[in-house]
């Protein structure tokens, strides 16, 4: 039977602070709600793509993942990694909107 033990719970947690697909996340949620509106504007001096919100999503999701390649710093990467990733969600927002609204009304 183990015994609860605060020094390994703050040793564990800083562990989790270390990992890249936890700092993925973080950053898609916190840092992704200030860059994304920025390249959204920027995307909306494109004509085809001020149409098409989530064709602009998601090919802002492509650069970005394709910068984030360059990156050689892991968690650097990984803040990068997040924000493409919440472009990603912004353009499979609306399809996964129609498809759950679409299944709801069936019922």
């Amino acid at each position: 039977m183990s015994v609860f033990n605060p020094s390994s719970v703050m040793a564990k947690s800083k562990g989790v602070l270390q990992n890249e697909a936890i700092i993925a996340v973080l950053s898609s949620t916190i840092a992704a709600p200030f860059v994304v509106p920025k390249v959204n504007s920027l995307m909306d001096t494109v004509p085809i793509l001020r149409d098409h919100k989530s064709i602009a999503s998601f090919v802002s999701a492509l650069v970005i993942f394709g910068i984030a390649k360059g990156f050689k710093q892991p968690m650097v990467r990984a803040i990068v990694i997040g924000i493409a990733g919440a472009f990603v969600l912004s353009a499979v927002m609306p399809l996964y909107s129609s498809l759950t609204t679409r299944n709801a009304g069936g019922q």
